[in-house]
């Protein structure tokens, strides 16, 4: 039934339009409910892309997610989504895609469309040129896949659709055809893809969709409150702490970023703190995409000098370093010297806290000491390798490094190394740089070895025999 509108309305009728769309978008979703508890096919699609998308990250791919005017702007939302929940995602407008961007999607990528006419003229144009071996998902009006102008490209064994169409059209419940029911179903729509693939992609105890999701939010609401409740669990379990804090982190403190100034302590939450381990290392909430780790660069700091040419000028800092992790936080700490130099979460506090922030990176280096792991010491791990067999890795790696580390090296002259030494400092930062099942020479991203294995990394605990020997 037609809604009317006159061009008079007093503050009843405005009311009454209101509540009107309110209403007529209620019914959507209503309708969108029993479409998928009643229909077999719409309710076997969605499962299909639940495990579409779990597969994908599962071998270390990701969801691009197109669309066009107001489905592109529900497409950006979730791809926001997708992320927040630990589901690789990326927007890719299909125009630009044809300038250059189509790079953005890969084999081993899928596609969700989306599309309430199901025959957007920029999608169609796009869909010619994307890899026969990337599966599409298309959220639009069409209940059935083969009246769907954008399904029409593949064959039905790679093609999904998630139908979203209204009880009513737009133009006959507001008396004109402005997107409004058509977006809030298939955000709806796009939102229970997002959760029901989090809650099977992340089943690991005590690494659930919620621990994910807070991991992802040090900022913010969410972020505090997180925090909050991190730091009463602590002063639960460790009721009297003491701590000197460096000036140098202060600026982290009001970014919202949260580092830990205990360098023995392993990471806050590990990829499976009880043992387990049956999910895939690139699924790991811990696992950074090499595409958010920035490369710091040099900036010029105020010399002491009045030589305009002092190179140290060009150089890097420990404060380059410091400003790069602050300005990325999506990184989580993360940081390259360079393409073959990476510097891990523990190894960036360190430096931070033990070193002044106007401290050179390359003194630093001819003195020994190490500010940085080079790509010759990262230890490659397939995206689809399990974290129990990363563990298992990592033991037997670590039990070689304590027999190498049996006989350490000579300090370099003028240099007395701290505790355990440049030897023990890589040992305590190992890097696993996660490489595509596919590829093994393309570098996906990156996890901490203390955050697969962190029992591996904890301190030696002193026994009592042990403290009273060294006080007698």
């Amino acid at each position: 039934m037609s809604f009317p509108y006159t061009s008079g309305d007093t503050d009843g009728d405005a009311l009454s339009t209101a509540l009107h769309v309110i209403t007529t978008e209620r019914d959507a979703l209503t309708h969108l409910e029993y479409l998928y508890r009643t229909n077999e096919l719409a309710a076997k699609n969605l499962s299909r892309a639940v495990s579409q998308l779990v597969h994908t990250i599962h071998r270390g791919g990701k969801l691009v997610v197109c669309g066009v005017g107001k489905s592109g702007k529900i497409g950006r939302k979730l791809e926001a989504t997708m992320n927040s929940v630990g589901i690789h995602s990326v927007f890719l407008h299909p125009t630009e895609a044809l300038h250059g961007d189509l790079g953005v999607i890969r084999s081993i990528d899928t596609l969700l469309l989306i599309s309430f006419s199901g025959r957007t003229a920029e999608l169609l144009l796009m869909l010619p040129h994307i890899p026969p071996t990337v599966p599409l998902i298309a959220i639009t009006a069409h209940t059935h896949p083969s009246t769907c102008p954008l399904l029409s490209f593949n064959s039905p064994d790679m093609t999904i659709l998630l139908p979203a169409p209204l009880h009513i059209d737009e133009e006959s419940s507001f008396g004109l055809s402005a997107p409004t029911s058509s977006t809030t179903v298939a955000l709806a729509l796009g939102d229970a893809l997002a959760l029901a693939t989090a809650q099977k992609l992340h089943n690991a105890p005590g690494q659930g969709p919620a621990e994910v999701f807070k991991g992802y939010h040090p900022g913010g609401a969410i972020g505090a409150a997180a925090a909050t409740a991190a730091a009463i669990n602590s002063a639960i379990s460790t009721p009297s702490t003491s701590m000197t804090t460096s000036p140098s982190l202060v600026s982290l403190e009001d970014a919202g970023m949260k580092l830990s100034l205990d360098d023995n302590q392993p990471t806050n939450s590990s990829i499976d703190d009880d043992g387990g381990g049956g999910g895939p290392i690139c699924a790991s909430p811990h696992f950074v995409p090499i595409d958010c780790i920035p490369t710091v660069l040099p900036s010029r700091h105020p010399s002491s000098s009045t030589d305009i040419t002092n190179k140290n000028d060009e150089e890097i800092h420990i404060l380059d370093i410091l400003l790069s992790a602050i300005q990325n936080p999506s990184s989580k700490s993360w940081v390259k010297l360079s393409p073959t130099s990476i510097i891990p979460p523990r190894l960036l506090r360190s430096c931070t806290t033990t070193h002044k922030v106007d401290s050179l990176v390359s003194a630093l280096q001819s003195r020994g000491e190490c500010v940085s792991i080079d790509a010759s010491k990262w230890m490659s791990i397939r995206a689809s390798t399990s974290i129990a067999s990363a563990k298992v890795v990592l033991e037997e790696t670590m039990g070689i490094g304590e027999m190498m580390l049996s006989s350490p090296p000579p300090p370099p002259p003028h240099h007395q190394p701290s505790s355990g030494g440049d030897d023990e400092e890589e040992r305590r930062n190992i890097v696993i740089s996660v490489v595509d099942d596919a590829d093994p020479s393309r570098i996906l991203g990156f996890v901490a070895g203390e955050d697969v294995h962190p029992s591996l990394f904890s301190p030696p605990s002193s026994s009592p025999a042990n403290v009273s020997e060294t006080t007698t």
